[in-house]
């Protein structure tokens, strides 16, 4: 009888606790609908501000489909977990959007509607070996006016620039009108007439890259090309800049303006020296500098120096045909330094020619993060050397490695005072009392033909925000660094042997984005190893390794035993074993014995701990987590009863 009671009560009591955790459950869900709670160390769940920028400065709606091929991801976890990832990405992005972003989620199934729609957009369905149907794995998106973007494939290896990768889809889709790129160029980037084979030059092939993908706007001769409707301006060598010119670019970045800037202290390219392209003689002056604004944003060129550097050295061809590693021409490797930087993401090599470097200054008003580094070892060359050495093995004699890193280029972002304090400076004034204009400077204004300009002079801007990156080399863009070019039936084929053309096309792209998308950077990833496990891992194989030396010294050490044992006997040919080698071989069995034991031994301890350690994350994931949950629930409500309680 009192055996049944109880039997009865327990089961009353695990009904109750049953209805309890129920309306726990019930409360927390009307308590915290909504609500999100990032655990995750790195906040992979919770969007950026830069994001954020983006999604509230969409105009009008958007809509976001994400064909996902679920079925055929059956075979594979990590791509399954990788889908799941971006859904919960775009789903966080859909909540941020204030109702202007719709996110659609599509399985298209093999001749399907929804894969002729996938098919639409232009995403390709992929054949894995985990699935002998083609898979779909993209983004898509239109606007209210029918514009359409896409990513084709949701790339596992871009899995820390996602976030960014996205936002970029959205902020095309948002935006009103095609980047417009201003070009200010002291380089032949757009041809030009070659005095040494008197015809014209083709424009190099990145210019036509660019003209691809933006507006490409020449703005070389034009009255005030500050003044131009510019989004991004790339300026490329300019030489002997003015104060004038200096102060126009200034306030063009304090009016929301981007800028990629090249300068260089030796431009190989240069087409004012005697014989471009060539180092023999003595050369005109071919540096290009943007002092002392730069030194003003907190960094600067020392004029001079060209980086050589000796692990990146890359082979040219001497006079007589011969290839050396030459310490100027140098290759950098950039996946060793992959960092968080959309712009140099899975670049492989840029090839850099006399480059210089970028210094940080104490007190640097502007931040200032490297982009590309050189190799540690590094060093500095004369750039009278390597005019008048026309032996590259004889530059290395003086050559001196171990002044790297180096910074080769660099992002510059924040909030700087005007290096001008006072306005616009007053232009110079030659002899004969007209104003003084640089003809071979591509920053100089040009006189406009006809009527001068009446409209008034923009407002003075004592401070404003710099978004710019410097690139200590000119060379990178010319075509033979990094591409080569060869017609075939009547078209261009380019093929590309460095990524010289990708950095350039990340960076105006970046640039051109909008101020939230500037702000973004890789996010860690989703995949974390399991590093408590790892280290119990290793401390137990080196304990293992270990016992393991200590079993094979003693084994030796018995060997030698024996060896010497029956060295010291007087029938040395005897086959039998004296007693004193058996007591030795029998102490060595009983040893090998008890430390195979041990071995074993160590293995049991690391499979108890890594099971010890499986069962506790058990216990606070499935029991501990929904526990203080609903715990905190049931407090937020008594709270809340208790405040409407007061109330009334």
């Amino acid at each position: 009888m009192h055996s049944g009671a109880n039997s009865r009560y327990g089961r009353l009591g695990l009904g109750a606790l049953a209805l309890v955790f129920l309306a726990a459950v019930g409360l927390v869900n009307l308590t915290f609908r909504g609500a999100r709670l990032d655990l995750t160390e790195a906040g992979l769940y919770t969007l950026s501000d830069g994001a954020r920028q983006v999604l509230e400065a969409i105009p009008e709606p958007i809509q976001i489909y994400f064909f996902v091929s679920r079925s055929g991801l059956a075979d594979s976890p990590g791509l399954r977990s990788w889908a799941d990832r971006v859904e919960d990405m775009l789903i966080e992005f859909e909540a941020s959007a204030n109702g202007r972003l719709e996110v659609s989620v599509i399985e298209p199934a093999p001749f399907s509607e929804e894969e002729d729609r996938a098919a639409a957009f232009g995403l390709q369905g992929v054949r894995l070996q985990i699935s002998d149907e083609p898979l779909y794995f993209g983004v898509a998106g239109s606007n209210a006016i029918g514009d359409e973007e896409f990513i084709p494939f949701m790339d596992p290896q871009r899995e820390q620039f996602l976030e960014y990768d996205l936002a970029k889809l959205v902020y095309t889709l948002s935006r009103a009108r095609e980047p417009v790129v201003g070009l200010i160029s002291g380089l032949p980037l757009t041809g030009g007439f070659d005095p040494a084979t008197t015809s014209m030059t083709e424009p190099w092939i990145i210019t036509s890259q660019i003209s691809e993908l933006f507006d490409l706007r020449n703005l070389d001769g034009i009255d005030d090309p500050f003044a131009e409707d510019v989004d991004v301006l790339l300026l490329a060598h300019p030489k002997e800049s003015t104060p004038a010119q200096l102060y126009g670019l200034e306030q063009f970045l304090f009016r929301g303006g981007r800028a990629l800037i090249f300068i260089d202290p030796l431009a190989e390219t240069d087409p004012a020296s005697p014989s471009a392209g060539a180092l023999a003689g003595m050369p005109a002056d071919r540096s290009s500098n943007l002092e002392p604004l730069l030194s003003h944003w907190g960094v600067e060129m020392p004029a001079g120096p060209v980086v050589g550097d000796a692990r990146y050295a890359l082979r040219v061809s001497e006079a007589d045909g011969t290839l050396a590693r030459h310490p100027a021409y140098i290759g950098v490797d950039i996946q060793p330094a992959a960092s968080g930087e959309v712009v140099t993401a899975e670049l492989d090599v840029l090839n850099f020619a006399f480059a210089g470097y970028l210094r940080p200054l104490e007190d640097a008003a502007l931040e200032i993060s490297p982009l590309v580094r050189s190799s540690a070892d590094a060093g500095f060359l004369d750039p009278n050397m390597l005019a008048f050495t026309p032996d590259i093995n004889s530059l290395w004699s003086g050559f001196s490695p171990g002044d790297g890193p180096l910074v080769l280029a660099a992002r510059l972002s924040g909030t700087v005072a005007s290096a001008f304090p006072d306005g616009p400076p007053a232009e110079p004034v030659s002899d004969d009392g007209n104003a003084d204009e640089d003809s071979a400077n591509p920053l100089a204004a040009a006189e406009a033909p006809g009527e001068p300009d009446e409209s008034p002079p923009a407002r003075h801007l004592a401070e404003g925000e710099v978004q710019v990156i410097v690139v200590a080399d000119t060379d990178l863009l010319s075509d033979r660094m990094w591409a080569q070019a060869q017609s075939l039936f009547g078209q261009q084929l380019i093929s590309a042997f460095a990524s010289n053309g990708d950095f350039v096309i990340n960076a105006l792209d970046q640039l051109a984005g909008s101020t939230g998308l500037l702000t973004l950077r890789g996010r860690a990833a989703f995949s974390r190893p399991f590093t408590r496990v790892d280290e119990l891992r290793v401390e137990a194989e080196a304990q293992f390794r270990r016992t393991e030396d200590q079993l094979q010294q003693e084994l030796a050490n018995t060997e030698s035993r024996l060896a010497e044992l029956q060295q010291s006997r007087d029938d040395v040919y005897a086959l039998s074993l004296t007693p004193e080698q058996e007591a030795e071989l029998e102490k060595f069995t009983e040893e090998r014995l008890r430390i195979r034991k041990e071995l074993r031994e160590v293995r049991r301890n690391l499979d108890a701990s890594i099971q010890r350690l499986g069962a506790a994350l058990k216990i606070i994931n499935i029991g501990l987590i929904p526990l203080l949950i609903g715990l905190g629930g049931l407090a937020v409500a008594l709270m809340r009863r208790r405040g409407r309680r007061r109330q009334s």
